[in-house]
């Protein structure tokens, strides 16, 4: 008798080890985001300017700083939303991934770790409501609404809008990419409109997007560097309906900064590694078919000028 105990307790623990095998794995299955790609596939389609970063990547690699000092750290609305939810960006984000649409519309899919109560407590103490796995409140701004969604567990869809409800096409199912996204911890994908009026970019950029307006689809990154007094390489890829196009661009690039060098000898100033002349003037670039490749390498210098 207490041998048939004994296999039925082990018969009934392999079944609830099991049982919850199954559960975990279909709990799995039935996510929509399983790797960072998927955040970039539950974009919105059309006229974005879409970016991606690995937040886990960045930190593991000590250049999470870079990103620090751009943050909203000081805004009221970024310290209230911390202390709020308790989450921070540096600590509890792993990837990012956005879009930035030309009415000013900001689409985010985040992962990383939530409190999802914490979050419905922030939007209810901005005179927001929630519903279910989505909340809405107002923004600082007049007329903009902050809205997010909860994917999964591990994933926030955010919206910050005109509408109320933009966090809705942030919704599941993810659409197909033409292209899958580049494999970099960091990359942005620059939208035709940005393109055609770049006005509100800083000059240096204003003209590099001008030179890319017959440029389907524009891509910079993060890549690795090639040599030791380098921290990374910016990496452009861009692809042309013909290949003219493509060798016309490459050219206007090149000269552009060639013109550079020569307007800072003329200066009487060499390039210098801890500012930006002496990323765009260290700038290369080839031709491949209908494609334009570029890299400019950055220096630890610019970098330590950044801190």
């Amino acid at each position: 008798m207490r041998s048939f105990f004994k296999w039925t307790a082990v018969l009934i623990a392999l079944v609830a080890i099991g049982a919850a095998a199954w559960f975990g794995f279909d709990r799995y299955q039935h996510r929509f985001v399983r790797t960072d790609a998927d955040l970039v596939r539950l974009l919105p389609p059309g006229d974005l300017s879409t970016f991606y970063i690995n937040i886990a990547a960045l930190r593991q690699g000590g250049l999470l700083h870079l990103l620090t000092g751009i943050s909203p750290a000081s805004e009221k609305d970024y310290t209230d939303f911390v202390s709020t939810t308790n989450f921070d960006y540096t600590r509890d984000m792993d990837a990012l991934a956005g879009g930035v649409s030309s009415d000013g519309d900001i689409f985010f899919l985040i992962r990383g770790r939530f409190n999802w109560a914490k979050l419905r407590q922030f939007a209810i103490a901005h005179g927001g409501t929630c519903e279910d796995e989505a909340c809405r409140a107002p923004s600082s701004k007049p007329h903009r609404w902050v809205n997010f969604i909860r994917v999964q567990p591990d994933t926030v869809a955010l919206a910050i809008s005109q509408s109320a409800s933009a966090a809705d096409l942030l919704r599941p199912p993810s659409r197909r990419l033409q292209e899958m996204p580049p494999g970099d911890p960091v990359w942005v994908s620059l939208s035709p409109s940005l393109l055609k009026d770049p006005s509100g970019l800083p000059k240096p950029l204003q003209i590099f997007a001008i030179s890319m307006q017959a440029a389907g689809s524009v891509v910079l990154s993060a890549g690795q560097a090639e040599h030791s007094n380098e921290a990374f390489t910016v990496q452009l890829e861009a692809a042309f309906p013909n290949a003219p196009s493509a060798d016309t661009t490459c050219k206007q690039l090149k000269i552009q900064t060639q013109m550079l060098k020569l307007e800072l000898a003329h200066e009487n100033h060499e390039p210098n590694p801890a500012d930006l002349t002496g990323l765009l003037a260290a700038g290369a670039f080839q031709v491949g078919g209908t494609r334009v490749f570029g890299t400019w390498p950055v220096r630890k210098e610019l970098l330590a000028a950044l801190e």
